[in-house]
């Protein structure tokens, strides 16, 4: 796709300010908003390549944001969601809803311009693209039991519920979440969500 603007909003203008510019220095064209209102404003005028933002805003929420893009037609406009609170739960709904990844505050500039170019390329990627096949592969060295725990901490359980459901015990559910993190290199749940969510792997957990 032609390159163009990727949108931020953000209703935190330091925050705002500071992707903004880092998005600018690496070569982005950008357009900055502070309110999700403001963007759907300007929205019949934009040609967004990708859309950054936040999850926590008043009026209209990031995920509210995403919604609304997909009624409007720009479901296939990736987005990426930026929280202070990127529990499992949040990444997961916002997978659901669309979003190519989920990035916790703070996180290092070098993470976010990754996120953007892989966010940018996912529009074009085919199923069989090599990133997809790296994480089926992965996600196939789970054994059943490590892929039934997963879908119950995916879906927000805590340790202890999950254990109960399951009849084993906590001690247990955290040591299969640490094996299901070291098998899909994965730093937290939120990041095997992405992975599993991402378009074209046809993972569901």
């Amino acid at each position: 796709m032609s390159m163009g603007s990727v949108v931020v909003v953000d209703d935190d203008p330091e925050v705002l300010e500071s992707i903004v510019s880092l998005l600018k220095i690496d070569g982005y064209p950008v357009t900055g908003f502070s309110s999700a209102a403001a963007f759907l404003h300007a929205v019949p005028d934009l040609s967004p390549a990708c859309v950054i933002t936040d999850i926590r805003m008043p009026q209209i929420d990031g995920l509210s944001l995403i919604e609304r893009l997909r009624e409007l037609g720009l479901g296939a406009v990736p987005t990426i969601v930026v929280s202070g609170h990127a529990n499992v739960p949040i990444a997961v709904a916002a997978m659901q809803l669309g979003a190519v990844t989920v990035l916790e505050k703070p996180f290092p500039p070098g993470r976010l311009l990754d996120a953007v170019a892989e966010a940018i390329k996912t529009v074009t990627v085919p199923a069989d693209s090599p990133e997809n096949e790296a994480i089926r592969k992965r996600y196939e060295t789970l054994s059943p039991r490590e892929r039934e725990v997963l879908s119950h901490l995916l879906k927000g359980s805590s340790s202890k519920v999950a254990a109960i459901a399951l009849r084993i015990s906590p001690r247990t559910i955290d040591i299969f979440r640490a094996n299901i993190l070291r098998k899909m290199k994965a730093p937290n749940l939120a990041a095997v969500a992405t992975q599993i969510a991402r378009p074209g792997v046809g993972l569901k957990g």
